[in-house]
């Protein structure tokens, strides 16, 4: 499958952070996470899986203070970098929405049929 919808450049995102993201559906906007840990990109929608919330209270911030996981602001939530499984919190066991992503050259495209 060929992913066509240009997210960001890779260096767009440093290393151990992460980016928030809006792509326009309809009449609705859908938030989307980046994060990038060992070179690796991974993308998600920006949706706990617990309550249906988004994961950040501040904008760009959702890795925890170690920067090991993604963390649900809300009720401190802790998700796995590469594959989104909630390791701790009430939605243990449960997976954030991921988004199929590939790094071409320089840029970062991913699947926006969501």
């Amino acid at each position: 499958m060929t992913l066509e919808y240009r997210l960001c450049g890779y260096n767009d995102i440093d290393e151990e952070d992460s980016k928030e993201f809006f792509l326009k559906k309809e009449d609705q906007q859908i938030s989307i996470i980046a994060v990038k840990k060992d070179g690796v990109i991974s993308v998600f929608v920006n949706n706990c899986p617990h309550l249906g919330v988004p994961l950040n209270l501040e904008p760009d911030r959702f890795l925890d203070m170690e920067k090991n996981f993604i963390l649900c602001s809300t009720h401190g939530a802790l998700f796995k970098i590469d594959d989104g499984e909630c390791v701790h919190g009430p939605c243990q066991g449960q997976n954030l929405p991921r988004v199929a992503s590939e790094i071409r050259g320089e840029e970062v495209f991913i699947d926006n049929n969501l």
